[in-house]
């Protein structure tokens, strides 16, 4: 009887301890999970490749435009992991297109030139509308994460966005 109430007790300290952020995967990338690697290997070689944030930018873009998009963006850290993916689609997603793929429940806020966004921080899934409602831009990244960082910049990603040292623009 001991063995079996310490082997419970066990298994809720462990499920009391905080896992691995959960983010939603985009096209079968995951943040905080995928390396540099998986998105080559999935994708093929980005048309622009260098720095944009103090990360290495990954972007798929014109002829290599993933399928549905303008333009995607892997950022990748220092560790080889694919730490946000921003994703600018090819046709028009209106407010309700994404309540019925993420939730009913958003956090609303806007970016610092009054534009909507919709921060799902359980997931690490942040929406960017433009000024028309229609949505601009999607960011992935781990769930404690994704907030942060579109509330603590106030910028959505950008499709024209110049990455350092360099490397040609990320538009398309």
């Amino acid at each position: 009887m001991l063995r079996r109430h310490l082997s419970l007790s066990a298994l809720l300290v462990v499920l009391a301890l905080p896992g691995p952020a959960l983010a939603r995967s985009w096209q079968g990338i995951t943040p905080g999970t995928s390396t540099q690697a998986d998105v080559v290997a999935r994708f093929g070689e980005p048309s622009t490749k260098g720095k944009l944030e103090g990360r290495t930018a990954l972007v798929y873009k014109g002829e290599q435009a993933i399928t549905g998009t303008r333009q995607a963006q892997f950022l990748v850290g220092d560790d080889g992991r694919v730490s946000e993916i921003n994703v600018f689609p090819s046709s028009q997603l209106e407010k309700e297109a994404v309540l019925g793929t993420f939730g009913k429940e958003p956090q609303k806020t806007f970016t610092d030139d009054f534009r909507t966004v919709w921060l799902y921080r359980p997931i690490g899934v942040v929406v960017f509308f433009g000024k028309d409602g229609t949505v601009e831009a999607i960011r992935f990244q781990a769930a404690d994460k994704g907030a942060k960082a579109a509330t603590s910049s106030g910028a959505a990603p950008q499709e024209n966005q110049p990455a350092a040292a360099g490397v040609p623009a990320a538009g398309h």
